[in-house]
């Protein structure tokens, strides 16, 4: 004999589902959580890359100081062919491009064998017109993990990464291979001596023309030099208060900025804070908002030779720069500019404050 159900029995086997009203509460209440919870997770992700990114540069500045402990000098910033052609006993004409101060560390970041393999002694676009692409190679020390992945900027430049040297304050010419970057090789390509020390040239701080060479690209020499490798004695205000090496941006495309084994691309400059708005100038660049640039192409294919980028960063806030004693710290965008600037040179006497 069947038993009627209960009206309360009932209730509870239509209450075992979820009305409408309720799943759709439940979904809010995740998406919050969700929305709670996912800034904190990139946060971490950022604060692990950011941490990987300091030990990257930090291999660089071992790099830089087991160099130095061999060879009593630092590795020049970009080697040109300068002087005289034994061959011709002329000065060297054509393009004057070699290589770069990474180029010249490749055996002290485990990279001897790729470094045995090429002929330095052969300017890059003689080693690239025969077939040799050890240009194009990445090297994972010289990659910040936050910055997006690039290839090639095309055969010629090769592969880019985003740690560059500190070549001061101003320009620097690759068409003019003398140490002093005077434009006395450069004239014809429209080469001039940089005329302002801030941007409406009226910071006293910073006179407008390099008290030694009046006639230089650069206001102020900075740590790498082209043609030049400074000596630790140099650096007269203190190893630990001058920048060695920071980050730049690479861009997708034919963009120059961040190029490898090219010096001009693998040097920055210190005329504005990191992650300032002004254009970096380069051979070939992609203008975009994190990193504005101006391109030094000309008409009918030819390339004035000048070249500045700026230190930039895909860290929120600030960017990684190594100090010439090897020490490693986070530099914030708003840094006060004078103290900027005072780290870019090695004997400027300058009296401001730490980073």
């Amino acid at each position: 004999m069947l038993v009627p159900a209960s009206p309360g029995s009932s209730r509870r086997s239509r209450r075992a589902a979820f009305t409408l009203v309720e799943l759709l509460v439940v979904i809010a209440i995740i998406g919050i959580l969700v929305a709670l919870l996912l800034p904190a997770v990139q946060a971490a992700r950022e604060a692990a890359r950011r941490t990987e990114c300091t030990n990257n540069i930090r291999q660089s500045g071992l790099a830089l100081l087991n160099y130095e402990s061999s060879q009593r000098k630092l590795p020049f910033g970009a080697t040109q062919r300068y002087g005289i052609n034994p061959q011709t006993n002329q000065l060297y004409t054509g393009d004057p491009t070699m290589f770069s101060w990474i180029s010249t560390l490749m055996p002290y970041v485990e990279e001897a064998s790729l470094y045995a393999n090429v002929d330095w002694s052969v300017p890059l676009g003689a080693r690239n017109d025969s077939g040799d692409t050890s240009h194009h190679l990445k090297f994972e020390t010289y990659l910040c993990p936050s910055s997006d992945e690039v290839g090639i900027v095309n055969n010629w430049y090769g592969a880019r990464g985003n740690y560059a040297a500190n070549a001061g304050i101003g320009f620097v010419w690759m068409n003019d291979p003398s140490p002093e970057q005077n434009c006395g090789f450069g004239s014809q390509f429209g080469c001039t001596p940089h005329p302002f020390s801030s941007q409406d040239g009226n910071d006293v701080n910073w006179p407008r023309r390099n008290p030694e060479h009046p006639d230089s690209s650069l206001m102020r020499y900075g740590t790498f030099q082209v043609n030049r490798g400074r000596r630790m004695g140099e650096f007269i205000d203190g190893t630990s208060k001058t920048a060695a090496v920071c980050e730049v941006r690479t861009v997708e495309g034919t963009d120059t900025r961040g190029t490898l084994h090219f010096g001009a691309a693998a040097m920055y400059m210190h005329d504005y804070v990191p992650n300032d708005d002004a254009s970096d100038w380069t051979r070939y660049c992609i203008e975009n908002d994190f990193a504005p640039c101006r391109s030094t192409e000309v008409t009918g294919g030819q390339w004035r030779g000048q070249w500045r980028q700026f230190a930039r960063s895909a860290h929120p806030g600030g960017v990684n720069l190594l100090a010439v004693d090897g020490s490693v710290r986070f530099v914030p965008d708003d840094v006060d500019e004078n103290i900027w600037k005072a780290y870019a040179t090695p004997n400027g006497t300058e009296v401001f404050g730490n980073l």
